[in-house]
């Protein structure tokens, strides 16, 4: 590896380390992250161990006498299919988080994209590429997240596509406006007085100091992405092979009186979620942002 190479990477350490130590400060002084923060990681871990703490496969009938209310064996009851709903609330968890996540990484390579390319160059491109933002910002994301699913088909791969696609407009004049602050700093200057080429000015000094700005914003549009699937399924249109707490308040509906267990447990779960993702998100902006923070 070449000195520039190992300055970068070290560069990269310097800034992970501080962001790190920043974080566990967070702890101490923000109670609402560390709320946040802790349901959020509840809710992972559940996602992950889902398979070693329920007792049948996501989806399957007849497992129970249907709407059976809560019981031992069945802690959330079971729906009118005979399906164990702790089991499907679980593994609708981590479709959740699958969702929520992969969204989010979609839409966070074409906003950012559109983000550094507008306010790094400027001009003419940079007017385009925000009206092309203003527009897409118009638009409901629901609205067109269910237009673009009802086209291609409700399976799980296109929902999230679907989902990344319509998310992107928001994380897009974040980076521009961190963009257009950053590039006038002083050590930008420096790069671009040594020669370094736009790419590594970009990637090596702007980004790496833009990016952290961002991390609340993405936090809070996993939320976002989540709350989307959940309606798509509650409307219906989710891939019915995949547990869904969205899909689950669907079928509830039809059978609140009866078994109200069948909506209170998904609701309940979703609700968690989405609490949860909040207080980490809004703590975050809270602790980076020094007018919001509590001295």
């Amino acid at each position: 590896m070449n000195n520039q190479g190992a300055a970068y990477t070290y560069h990269l350490k310097n800034v992970g380390l501080q962001l790190l130590y920043k974080s566990s400060k967070v702890f101490k002084v923000n109670p609402r992250f560390t709320a946040g923060f802790i349901i959020v990681l509840i809710v992972i871990i559940l996602a992950l161990v889902a398979p070693f703490i329920t007792w049948y496969p996501p989806l399957k009938t007849l497992v129970g006498k249907p709407f059976t209310p809560p019981v031992a064996l069945h802690p959330f009851g079971v729906d009118d299919l005979g399906r164990d709903i702790y089991t499907n609330v679980l593994y609708g968890i981590r479709t959740s988080l699958i969702v929520g996540v992969s969204a989010v990484t979609i839409s966070l390579a074409i906003g950012i994209l559109i983000g550094v390319i507008a306010g790094y160059y400027g001009g003419l491109l940079e007017d385009a590429l925000m009206r092309i933002t203003d527009m897409a910002l118009i638009i409901p994301q629901f609205l067109l997240a269910l237009v673009i699913v009802a086209i291609f088909g409700q399976n799980f791969q296109n929902i999230i596509i679907a989902i990344g696609i319509v998310s992107w407009p928001g994380i897009a004049r974040m980076m521009r406006a961190e963009f257009l602050s950053i590039k006038e700093r002083p050590f930008v200057e420096a790069a671009k007085a040594v020669g370094l080429s736009d790419v590594k000015i970009i990637f090596e000094e702007i980004l790496p100091n833009a990016i952290p700005a961002i991390i609340p914003y993405a936090v809070l549009q996993v939320n976002t992405a989540i709350l989307v699937e959940a309606g798509l399924g509650f409307l219906g249109i989710a891939d019915p092979n995949v547990p869904s707490l969205g899909l689950m308040l669907n079928t509830a509906q039809q059978y609140l009186v009866r078994a109200w267990f069948m909506a209170f447990f998904p609701g309940l779960v979703l609700s968690i979620i989405v609490i949860g993702l909040n207080l980490l998100g809004d703590g975050l902006i809270e602790h980076l942002n020094p007018r919001l923070r509590k001295r």
